[in-house]
């Protein structure tokens, strides 16, 4: 009883606090450098106790509204888990594998540890040459090459016999000539592919991070319990597919760093033949690397099934060998900030793999890894347009240079919990068989040509496909919900889509708090830890004077009723909002648009089906602005289709109706928007306790659809709403105003054609003119990859139509598109979304 009457106090505490108005001191802070922020920061601290003080005497005071007062649900925080686990709908058996021993190491290091830090031994020796002494240490192990066995495989050799007699066709040379030629040609194929990978350098290379890295990165974190994890997943003696998200060239190198130094076998890496240059390139083949062609097919239209057939050989040889492998799904690095759409191909062999049963299982391990500041430097001249420059021996040497010149912060490593391959395959199957019968129990399977096949010399049927795509999807999906969150994303993310004309620190501080908490209590990998102060000091150092100004100001204000005025200075934070800068600063700012996004898509969607109603004088005037769940639904699903190819918005094995429910639900709990009560009439109740007594569970999705097209929700016009709004229909903008401009450059294709190169410039000019007319705010906008995800787009719906021509793409319109009134069509079904509520 006692228990329950002291939960009872601390919940109407809890309430009357938040209900309690307390007078504070409002006097502003001054700050005459930024040495003294810490100073402030303390002394904003023993105001807030004070603050407490005078609360608890108020409370004391309020005791006898005990007995009115109803009861609250206590806010408890969720505790963050150990690792980000599997998905339960696919893989819920792999959530119960490998975790039980795990515990403990998060109760005892719950917010990771320093790779780089090394504890001295107890001999003279290790304290002396501690590095060396750890290094020494490390487990070995061996790594065999395949290369006989890859050459005696009988799918290769089938075909090396394919391609000699396509050579005998084309050449007319002589069997046995054509024959040699293309065993020659398979083997030179794989003597520059095959990784060399060796115990002895991956020790020299590891000692070598252990004494360089610390010069330029602050720490490189993880938590113990997913090293263990993985030291468990590798005792089982299954292979371990690392499928990391690809952000830098660090990338690799700090996975093998973390495998060797914590005694588990280092992964073979597939990496691009561009990194095969003198000296590195031979360095990266004997860290684990094999080399794979950017374009497999050098000839447009024509496969070649010889290198296909050689590579897919040799994966599938490697994994029989008892090698880990790790590869990029998205295949290249993001240029953007945000995750690429994943390229299934190596993931088709994987799989491939164990279909045809040269492995049992395997563990699919999704990893993500964030830093504070990337260790490339930035992507601008990409983003603008301009060609990539290719990796040289020089170029690597001065990128090196500079690196170890720079500063970064800090890195984060996290791992998902390893998922059973064949549990995932099974699952996928499984849903792919019951949507089959649902929709068609006669149909057939649908036989094509393998466009996931590395090899591509068999055939799979559809629903293979769709699994690999599948499986590919969920992986990038999990990848990027267990991002680390760094201090640098939320400042830039902050800067733009908030204060993006300045704020002072205050201003920022209190923002920050604010996503801070929401992040924690949503349980977010959230990678920093202190005084919000020091943090957003730290990332303003880190991101550097190029992407941030901070500069002093003077501001005058009325202090009494005498007219009497103070001067105090402050520190006036900017984002630098011009081109090229603000394209790097959104780059850290682009991380945190993954947590937001459904939020601003639902946002901008109620914006798009309101503008009639929001531009009403007499709707906004008697406060009855209203849309109906089912129009709200239409018009975000709409948008998520125009958005596809920029983000996966849920898992495969979810409904994409039920993700933007819930997100309508909690913009509804924030009270941004409110369901208005349904008043039925007599005979309407009447009728609907009738029907339930004739309910059927076949109609029961009926009539959860008649209800759900019912709802009608209300919107709030308070301020602090309306601004909240705003904040997320701005951080789709300017991907919004790049998908316009691409849609308005239609018109140009209207009666010709043009090559990709220069339809993107086209588009490009066009944003760069709007840019500097006012016509576009966000010069973000001005960005490459988005406006070749919108040519995709328009692919997909049907209006444009692309052929290769000598390895250049060539877009024309459909003969049914090939008008100004059509192009326009498209243009005003993307437009319809960038319209801008009057916050006046």
């Amino acid at each position: 009883m006692v228990d329950v009457l002291s939960t009872r106090l601390q919940e109407v505490y809890a309430k009357w606090e938040t209900r309690t108005e307390v007078t504070r001191n409002t006097e502003p802070t001054t700050r005459f450098s930024l040495d003294g922020l810490r100073r402030a920061g303390l002394q904003v601290h023993r105001r807030k106790i004070q603050d407490r003080e005078v609360s608890r005497k108020i409370r004391d005071q309020s005791l006898y509204s005990i007995k009115e007062t109803e009861p609250l649900a206590p806010m408890i925080r969720h505790k963050s888990t150990f690792l980000h686990y599997c998905c339960n709908t696919c893989t819920p058996a792999s959530r119960d594998t490998l975790v039980k021993s795990v515990l403990k190491q998060q109760q005892q290091q719950p917010y990771g540890v320093n790779l780089l830090l090394v504890k001295p031994g107890s001999t003279l020796f290790s304290k002396v040459f501690n590095y060396v002494s750890c290094v020494l240490s490390f487990k070995r192990y061996d790594y065999p090459m395949v290369t006989e066995t890859v050459l005696n495989d009988e799918k290769l050799k089938e075909a090396i016999k394919l391609t000699a007699l396509e050579t005998v066709n084309n050449e007319g040379c002589s069997e046995e000539k054509a024959l040699a030629k293309a065993k020659a040609r398979a083997k030179s194929i794989l003597l520059q592919m095959e990784s060399r990978c060796s115990d002895t350098l991956l020790k020299i290379v590891a000692w070598l991070v252990y004494k360089l890295l610390p010069r330029f990165i602050q720490s490189a974190v993880v938590l113990p319990s997913q090293i263990e994890l993985l030291k468990q997943a590798d005792n089982t003696g299954l292979p371990m597919i690392l499928l990391p998200l690809h952000r830098s060239h660090l990338d690799y190198t700090m996975i093998s760093f973390l495998m060797v130094v914590n005694n588990i076998r280092n992964p073979l890496i597939a990496a691009g033949d561009n990194l095969k240059i003198p000296f590195f390139g031979w360095l990266l083949r004997g860290l684990g690397a094999f080399f794979i062609k950017r374009r497999i097919d050098p000839v447009a239209g024509r496969k070649d099934f010889l290198y296909r057939a050689t590579l897919q050989t040799y994966i599938m040889e490697s994994l029989r060998a008892g090698h880990n492998i790790e590869f990029f799904v998205e295949g290249g690095r993001t240029r953007t900030g945000k995750p690429c759409m994943p390229k299934s191909g190596i993931l088709s062999v994987i799989v491939d793999a164990y279909i045809d049963g040269t492995i049992e299982d395997a563990f699919l391990i999704p990893v993500a890894i964030n830093y504070e500041r990337l260790v490339d430097g930035n992507f601008v001249r990409e983003q603008l347009g301009q060609p990539k420059k290719m990796e040289t021996f020089m170029s690597t040497i001065k990128g090196m240079w500079s690196t170890l010149m720079g500063h970064y912060g800090i890195v984060k490593i996290d791992f998902c919990q390893p998922f059973s391959l064949r549990e995932m395959v099974k699952a996928f199957q499984t849903q792919q068989t019951k949507l089959a019968l649902r929709t068609s129990p006669e149909r057939p399977l649908k036989y094509t040509m393998s466009n996931t096949s590395l090899y591509g010399t068999d055939v799979v049927v559809e629903e293979q496909r769709q699994l690999i795509d599948s499986i590919a999807r969920h992986v990038v999906y999990d990848s990027c919900k267990s991002m680390p969150i760094m201090s640098t994303n939320v400042v830039a993310f902050l800067l733009l889509n908030k204060f993006r004309d300045g704020c002072t620190l205050d201003k920022l501080v209190e923002a920050f708090d604010s996503i801070r908490q929401e992040l924690e209590f949503g349980d977010k990998n959230v990678a920093f830890c202190g005084e919000t102060v020091d943090i957003i000091n730290h990332a303003l150092h880190i991101l550097g004077p190029g992407l941030v100004t901070q500069q002093r100001q003077e501001i005058t204000e009325v202090v009494d009723s005498d007219q009497s005025y103070k001067s105090n200075i402050v520190i006036a934070i900017r984002p630098v909002s011009i081109l090229p800068n603000v394209i790097e600063l959104s780059y850290y700012s682009n991380t945190m648009l993954l947590y937001y996004v459904m939020d601003s898509i639902v946002v901008t969607a109620l914006y798009a089906e309101l503008q009639s109603q929001l531009n009403d004088p007499i709707a906004i005037a008697e406060n009855n602005i209203t849309v109906l769940q089912k129009n709200l639904l239409e018009r975000a699903f709409k948008l998520c289709d125009i958005l596809r190819y920029e983000f996966i918005f849920c898992r495969p094995c979810q409904d994409m109706r039920d993700i933007i429910i819930e997100t309508i639900q909690n913009l509804s709990h924030k009270g941004i928007i409110s369901q208005k009560e349904e008043a039925y009439l007599e005979n309407e109740l009447w009728s609907k306790r009738y029907a339930k007594n004739f309910d059927d569970s076949s109609d029961e999705e009926y009539s959860r659809e008649r209800e759900i097209d019912k709802i009608e929700y209300k919107l709030s016009l308070l301020p602090e709403h309306s601004s909240h709004m705003e904040f997320l229909h701005t951080i789709l903008r300017p991907l919004i105003d790049t998908y316009t401009c691409s849609a308005f450059n239609l018109r140009k294709l209207v009666n010709r054609s043009l090559n990709e190169r220069e339809l993107v410039q086209e588009v490009l000019s066009e944003i760069k003119t709007k840019v500097d007319g006012g016509a576009v705010s966000y010069g973000e906008s001005l960005c490459v990859d988005p406006i070749k995800n919108s040519l995709r787009l328009f692919e997909k719906w049907g209006v444009l139509e692309c052929h290769m021509q000598e390895n250049v793409k060539i877009f024309y319109l459909k003969e049914d598109c090939d008008t100004d009134a059509a192009t326009k069509n498209v243009y005003d079904t993307i437009a319809v979304f960038k319209w801008v509520r009057n916050m006046d």
